[in-house]
């Protein structure tokens, strides 16, 4: 019944910490002290993630209610939970289970006599998040789960109290239906779970509502001795309950929206960048030698000011859109879009090499180059680009806290930004740095066209490159060994540019 619980999720610290950041904010808020005693989640019906483990704040010591045995739980296999966890993955409702009573161990007294599993199905994130109930695959991530004590919800909510003090008798009970795997049949057990454990009044004398939930019935009967004929209908006295089942189905809606806000999160900000937020900490890294990237559409401004608005955007959505597949496809970070411009880094946040920071950037580069050329919108627009890339040092880290940006500064990407705006249409400049570290790559060899020297502000005269492509052989340029020593020579341009040789 269990198996080992050390999935991606399970051994991802921050994963760990934000789920019990999220659940202890649930817990909190739903106000529901002794009622709400543990939420869990469980990735492939296995059972991992518990908050408490061990709940010693809903109890009175000695007493406490401790989880660790529920750990690595396969709630798809365990016979005599597998019937509930797959009508659970079969359904897109809220399915409870109960009640139940809990130990600490089988020879332990009960520490919680009545307890409601509500479980509800998360939908796969992806198609490798697959659950196999009898050969067959739902697109389902796992559950996740809320117990909640029933005995306290029922006192708490002072229902015995307001049925007597209008002269009422009543018997909740709850029916149901589970597969027995030796008679192949349903078994039928029903349990009283609130009211008189003898409820004997005659038909007409009492009223009977029934709710069908997932595998079993809830059944509520109210009446006098002396009989009634209720004014109300039916729906009127389920109210009461409906209200426990909305509850937990909020609680459910709440668990995922916040893991939605996180996964959204990791997709504006590199994952160790959002862990240092989280903990109230500035992110700043320094980066020895690094590739920027930055491109803009020839003539926008005529453009933005000839179309409407919504064609304006709706060109850059879809021309950049192709640019953010290339750039997952040759493993750059995307910084911003500013108007028409487009920023990537290579090397960053992820450290590598120089040489292959620039690979990656040039490739990057000459796909999108291709792409601008053959690209039309749906309107029928051509889009024509110009490109820069530059190499050296920079700082990179996160600017604010009511929008947090990831963004990039230094020298680097000023000059980066240069090589964009003094390039040619369709052509991709770039600087003396990038070009060695191109002309030095393993990988690849590059086709170069020198362009004319260029004066930068701060920097005097310098020599730039146009990349045309990637060259037809592989004949490899002249190595750093043959040519006395290109790793002294790019430290010198660092030098020439202003930039220190970092310690």
């Amino acid at each position: 019944t269990h198996r080992n619980a050390t999935g991606y999720v399970c051994k991802d610290p921050g994963m760990v910490a934000s789920f019990a950041d999220i659940a202890s904010i649930i817990k909190k808020d739903a106000n529901m002290e002794g009622v709400l005693v543990n939420l869990q989640v469980a990735p492939m019906g296995t059972v991992c993630l518990i908050y408490p483990l061990k709940n010693t704040e809903d109890f009175q010591p000695p007493k406490y209610f401790d989880n660790s045995n529920s750990v690595g739980h396969d709630l798809i296999t365990d016979p005599t939970r597998k019937f509930i966890a797959r009508e659970t993955v079969l359904t897109d409702d809220v399915v409870i289970a109960g009640p139940l009573s809990l130990r600490q161990c089988p020879n332990c007294d009960v520490t919680v006599k009545t307890v409601l599993y509500v479980r509800m199905a998360v939908n796969a994130f992806s198609q490798n998040h697959v659950i196999n109930i009898d050969g067959v695959y739902y697109k389902k991530w796992g559950f996740v789960i809320a117990l909640i004590n029933w005995a306290e919800l029922v006192r708490r909510s002072d229902i015995d109290e307001r049925f007597a003090m209008r002269g009422l008798r009543y018997q909740l009970t709850r029916t149901d239906r589970n597969y027995n795997n030796t008679t192949h049949e349903f078994d039928v057990t029903v349990n009283i779970l609130a009211g008189e454990e003898s409820f004997e009044l005659q038909d007409g004398d009492f009223v009977s509502v029934r709710l069908d939930t997932t595998n079993n019935e809830w059944n509520i009967k109210v009446g006098k001795n002396e009989g009634f004929k209720p004014l109300w209908k039916n729906g009127a006295i389920a109210g009461t309950f409906v209200v426990a089942f909305v509850l937990s189905f909020m609680l459910m809606i709440i668990c995922i929206e916040n893991q939605t806000r996180h996964d959204l999160l990791r997709e504006m900000l590199p994952r160790k960048a959002l862990r240092k937020i989280r903990m109230g900490k500035t992110c700043v890294e320094k980066y020895d030698v690094a590739t920027v990237f930055f491109c803009d559409i020839v003539g926008y401004t005529t453009m933005s000011a000839e179309m409407k608005a919504i064609q304006v955007m709706k060109m850059l959505n879809e021309f950049y859109t192709e640019v953010d597949k290339i750039a997952t496809k040759h493993k750059v970070c995307k910084i911003q879009t500013i108007g028409d411009a487009y920023m990537v880094t290579g090397g960053v946040p992820n450290r590598c090499s120089g040489p292959e920071s620039a690979l990656n950037v040039a490739l990057f580069a000459i796909e999108t180059m291709e792409l601008a050329k053959n690209f039309l919108t749906s309107d029928g627009a051509k889009v024509i680009i110009r490109a820069g890339i530059n190499s050296g040092p920079l700082v990179a880290g996160v600017v604010g806290t009511k929008r947090p940006q990831y963004t990039v500064f230094g020298d680097t990407v000023n000059l980066a930004s240069r090589m964009e705006s003094t390039s040619e249409k369709m052509r991709i400049q770039c600087s003396n740095m990038t070009y060695k570290l191109l002309r030095d790559s393993k990988a690849n060899m590059f086709e170069f066209d020198r362009n004319d020297e260029i004066e930068v502000r701060g920097k005097g005269v310098i020599e730039t490159w146009f990349i045309n492509g990637i060259a037809n052989d592989n004949t490899k340029p002249q190595s750093s060994s043959d040519n006395g020593g290109d790793t002294a020579e790019i430290n010198s341009d660092l030098q020439l540019y202003g930039y220190s040789e970092s310690p």
